[in-house]
């Protein structure tokens, strides 16, 4: 299933030493599988300040139509610099309820992909 453009909040927390940050920033797209993130440095460097590899953490946002947010385990699949302060983070889904899978599911079929060439990808909600 292909990435469909989300721009939602998302809070991400990552736990570092018996404490658990909290950052907000916002999706850019999703998938069944993933999940990637417009953020900071400060994220960035919270994320590789970590011990355990894989990077992991939780993240918490909303899908448009239902009113309670979704709480997904992740694992870091890379990061890229777009300029000193500003990053995109790519997220790997772990361990998702049956439910929650579902409920992904249905949300990302309601997207219908307009236009996809080798540069671009762009989805509307129908």
């Amino acid at each position: 299933m292909p990435r469909c453009s989300l721009v939602t909040d998302v809070e991400v927390l990552i736990n570092s030493k018996d404490t658990e940050l909290v950052f907000h920033t916002n999706s850019l797209n999703v998938s069944l599988r993933g999940i990637e993130l417009s953020c900071d440095d400060g994220l960035i460097q919270a994320i590789l300040a970590q011990k355990a590899y894989p990077h992991v953490c939780k993240i918490i946002f909303k899908l448009s139509g239902y009113s309670k947010a979704l709480e997904i385990k992740t694992q870091v699949v890379t990061h890229r610099r777009l300029s000193q302060h500003n990053y995109q983070l790519i997220l790997l889904f772990n361990n998702m309820s049956k439910r929650l899978h579902e409920k992904l599911l249905n949300e990302l079929a309601s997207f219908r992909v307009t236009e996809m060439n080798a540069e671009q990808r762009s989805a509307i909600a129908i």
